[in-house]
């Protein structure tokens, strides 16, 4: 069966650690302690150059926190000697001048995402489960844009700090940065289901996002909603990465590696979406074998549920994120968190 879209490895997501110095109350992988068990500094160099192997052009660190790893740098060093961009996430924490001259020392370092979930250490503070939290990713900011680094703030939204959103925009503008917002997912051990949006609120962040855009260049403040947040959208206009959504990546053009070897499609995806360990199985023939990745590589209508199945869009928009809609409705055909599906339903009540 032919592939509906091109397979072409583009990036892949590595936890190098589940470990964690905070205790975000939105953590999906509910980071803290490492996993059992983790790769080793060799099992991770294999992993750099079988990832080259298989054409991938870009790899990006993250956790946990991957400061936290002692050889997060020879990893680090692996992936551009490699060849590959290298892309780091980090909570901040860690991030001081000495570490920003070894981060100099990366030629392939292509940028770096900075957790931020407030404009104020008391919001903030709390979703991240520390004090002084706020005052680091902050300084870590500021030092990371000095240096020179593309540097990116991620805003993870909930009911928390979804009222946050006007005072960071206000507080990121003209600092020569850009902005992902996403919207926090209901699974994993700490997060409170009732703090997850609705859909009228998801709404309202992607209303915040349009209008951003038209307030401000790019020049001011790039923004962009992650790929949790959309679709279709014929009032709001393009607010994602893309201009236009063609369905989840995941096992397309990405691919997300647990800190002890799982596979998965997306490393959003919860555990028991794992296809395969790169310690039972090299990593070339997982990446061959399309019957792992059927939602993407095959999919077809049939796998939709609900609106999403009788949608317009169906065919290309493929229900979205599939962990979001998982996560919403229990099922990864049907997507209630969609911009389109809400404005329809909107009009017919």
């Amino acid at each position: 069966m032919r592939h509906a879209l091109p397979v072409d490895l583009i990036s892949v997501n590595v936890e190098l650690t589940l470990a964690c110095n905070l205790r975000c109350a939105h953590c999906g992988s509910t980071a803290g302690r490492p996993r059992p068990g983790e790769l080793t500094t060799a099992e991770f160099l294999r992993l750099v150059r079988d990832l080259r192997g298989i054409g991938c052009r870009e790899m990006c660190l993250l956790g946990g926190e991957p400061f936290l790893r002692r050889d997060w740098f020879g990893i680090a060093e692996a992936v551009c000697a490699a060849g590959m961009d290298l892309v780091l996430i980090t909570n901040g924490l860690l991030v001081t001048p000495s570490l920003v001259e070894r981060l100099r020392r990366l030629p392939r370092l292509d940028r770096i995402g900075v957790s931020l979930d407030a404009a104020t250490p008391e919001v903030h503070d709390r979703i991240r489960g520390r004090p002084g939290s706020f005052d680091a990713a902050w300084r870590a900011i500021r030092l990371l844009v000095e240096a020179g680094f593309e540097v990116g703030a991620i805003t993870t939204v909930s009911r928390w700090n979804l009222g946050e959103l006007p005072r960071l925009r206000d507080l990121l503008l003209g600092r020569n940065v850009t902005w992902q917002i996403q919207t926090a997912t209901p699974q994993g051990g700490r997060f409170d289901r009732r703090l997850a949006l609705a859909p009228r609120a998801y709404y309202r962040v992607g209303r915040f996002i349009a209008d951003c855009r038209r307030r401000h260049t790019v020049d001011e403040l790039p923004v962009a909603g992650a790929h949790g947040v959309g679709y279709c959208s014929s009032r709001l206009g393009p607010v994602g990465e893309l201009p236009d959504w063609h369905g989840c990546a995941g096992g397309l053009a990405t691919l997300g590696i647990t800190s002890d070897g799982g596979v998965k499609p997306c490393l959003s995806q919860p555990d028991d979406r794992l296809v395969g360990n790169i310690r039972t199985r090299p990593l070339a023939d997982i990446w061959a074998d399309d019957s792992l990745f059927r939602r993407t590589r095959r999919f077809r209508i049939e796998m939709l549920r609900g609106f999403c199945r009788d949608c317009e869009h169906a065919r290309t928009c493929r229900a979205g994120c599939p962990n979001v809609a998982l996560a919403a409705s229990g099922s990864d055909g049907d997507n209630p968190l969609c911009f389109h599906r809400i404005e329809v339903e909107a009009a017919e009540r």
